[in-house]
């Protein structure tokens, strides 16, 4: 395999990103892009390159991308994000691809993806919620910030993002920044596991804000959204 003639391949931080060269149509790209068909690899030996598993995973179809998570040392960190073009070859996948790494003596573990894409900010206590806005809004686009309000004036943000890798940079980028947004401020990631999503994560009267960002009444709903840009 002619890995350079198929593939794109760069370093951003801790993640190597390989994806395919191929020109694919509008709609099967976003629907990839969304994070269809993802595959979680887990338990990579250090030494085992981004290479070496695009060789193996390849077997089985033609690879759109590999998000590989490496060290301060160029090592890997245990594990990958994987997407076949065709996303229907993701079953077929999570029963082969494992006995594909065992015959090459890799002990890869592969599960189905969360996806997950939103992050939780906690504790911003020297901003208002337009602040945080404008803040967030200057470091990666996201598709939708909501704010809850827990107690008077007290508030704390979920924010979505178009997909798993926008939101693991997004996760970098406001860790960066956090004490900007006070000394207590906290980032996290936010799936269906944590409280927060099922108690406040999808309030039925959260409603959008207009151009001019003014607050709604609290007393008639906690919720309210900005959308991304």
């Amino acid at each position: 395999m002619d890995f350079d003639s198929k593939y794109h391949k760069r370093q951003v931080n801790g993640t190597i990103y390989i994806t395919t060269r191929q020109v694919l149509s509008k709609d099967l790209q976003e629907s990839l892009e969304l994070g269809a068909g993802e595959l979680y690899l887990k338990y990579i030996p250090k030494l085992i390159s981004p290479e070496i598993i695009i060789g193996i995973a390849s077997e089985l179809g033609e690879i759109y991308s590999l998000r590989y998570k490496i060290d301060f040392c160029g090592g890997s960190r245990g594990f990958a994000y994987l997407q076949y073009i065709d996303e229907n070859l993701k079953n077929k996948a999570l029963v082969l691809l494992p006995q594909k790494f065992i015959k090459s003596h890799l002990d890869i573990r592969v599960f189905n993806s969360i996806n997950a894409r939103e992050l939780l900010l906690e504790r911003v206590h020297a901003l208002t919620p337009v602040q945080v806005y404008h803040e967030i809004r200057k470091l990666s686009p996201f598709v939708m910030m909501r704010v809850f309000e827990y107690r008077p004036s007290r508030f704390f943000y979920t924010i979505e993002y178009r997909n798993n890798a926008a939101a693991a940079s997004a996760h970098r980028e406001v860790r960066n920044i956090i004490r900007m947004l006070g000394r207590q401020a906290y980032i996290s990631w936010l799936d269906s596991r944590n409280p927060v999503s099922s108690m406040y994560g999808r309030s039925e009267c959260c409603e959008e804000l207009d151009m001019e960002l003014r607050l709604p009444d609290a007393s008639k709903c906690n919720c309210f959204r900005f959308k991304g840009n």
